[in-house]
């Protein structure tokens, strides 16, 4: 169950792309998901005011 402070969030994105991206995240030993969610949150706080 998804607490109540968090949301889904879907993509669509090539099927290549996703094959690395599930690559890199294991490298990383993450889930594709957590890895998404980890640049998403680091992106987010480095641009926002």
């Amino acid at each position: 169950m998804i607490g109540e402070d968090k949301h889904r969030f879907v993509i669509i994105m090539d099927k290549d792309v996703l094959k690395k991206f599930r690559e890199l995240a294991e490298k990383d030993h993450r889930s594709a998901s957590n890895l998404a969610a980890k640049i998403l949150t680091e992106y987010v706080e480095k641009n926002i005011d």
